[in-house]
């Protein structure tokens, strides 16, 4: 740790919290976000704003967090992007939810200028990222995921190497696709239960601790119920996940039609301007679909 000098670019919901158990565990941090003042909770700490060039320059270890693969191949791979000033020898590790095919383009990149890449997307949303309980699944060499990963300790739980890069962007898509299907599924539940008369919190607390029970089920179906629709994880970038996991079915020549159903219920919230509401405004849909209303209205 001593001497050590990390950059983290991107500080929105989770990357902020992300960032703060590195501050925690007493490592040296430069930021950078496009929105500085997103980045004052983290200076006020002790970090260093510094512009995506300086992070490169003095950081031996840059962490990602961006938005969309856009996001991530301005910041990594264009003019003034971080692989034009990484130094030899330097570890990047994108926790972006992004394109498999990118990221092999981003190893191969950083591989000619003999930096280590790991794509290392997360689970476990603003939750999981505050608590530093995030499930961080990785692809690229063994040697840069085992030096990431005695850093990625500090806010992951459960950190495994899934294999060459763009393995950890495959099981991000995994992760989505079954995530799909609990949704759904807990929406639809809370919908029968609240037309049945069912006490909706009882229902949540006994069903979580059997069978049915699933992290959607018993972080989100609260929110649901006290009408609190605010992202742990923005219906946006959900859409743009569900997006790249269908392009990479179609390339996989798979036919996944719960994945295509649910998506299309998803793309209807963002039809109806709610792109930047929780993934739980899915219930929005099914209300819509049965003219009743399950989540208060703020």
């Amino acid at each position: 740790m001593a001497g050590l000098r990390i950059g983290w670019v991107g500080t929105g919901v989770m990357g902020r919290s992300m960032a703060e158990h590195l501050i925690r565990a007493g490592y040296s941090l430069s930021v950078y976000n496009r929105t500085p003042a997103k980045a004052d909770s983290l200076t006020s700490q002790g970090a260093k704003f510094a512009s995506i060039k300086e992070i490169a320059e003095t950081c031996q270890v840059v962490f990602t967090m961006v938005g969309y693969p856009r996001d991530v191949e301005e910041v990594i791979l264009s003019q003034g992007g971080l692989l034009e000033s990484l130094q030899p020898g330097s570890l990047l590790v994108d926790h972006t939810s992004s394109s498999p095919g990118l990221a092999i383009r981003i190893a191969e990149a950083a591989r000619a200028k003999n930096i280590e890449v790991v794509d290392a997307p997360v689970s476990g949303g603003d939750v999981g990222a505050r608590e530093g309980k995030l499930a961080i699944m990785c692809g690229g060499s063994a040697d840069g995921f085992s030096r990431a990963r005695e850093i990625m300790k500090t806010y992951g739980a459960n950190i495994e190497h899934m294999g060459a890069p763009g393995a950890g962007q495959h099981t991000k898509l995994t992760n989505q696709i079954i995530l799909t299907g609990n949704m759904i599924g807990m929406v639809e539940g809370l919908v029968y239960a609240y037309k049945a008369g069912l006490d909706l919190n009882q229902m949540i607390t006994l069903i979580s601790a059997g069978a049915a029970g699933s992290a959607s089920l018993r972080v989100l179906g609260p929110r649901i119920v006290r009408g609190d629709l605010e992202p742990g994880f923005y219906i946006e970038h959900f859409v743009k996940d569900l997006g790249m996991a269908l392009e990479e079915s179609k390339r996989l020549e798979l036919c996944l039609p719960g994945l295509s159903m649910v998506n299309q219920f998803y793309l209807s919230l963002v039809a109806n301007g709610e792109s930047r509401k929780g993934t739980q405004a899915l219930i929005h849909v099914l209300e819509r679909l049965n003219n009743i209303q399950v989540s208060p209205r703020s």
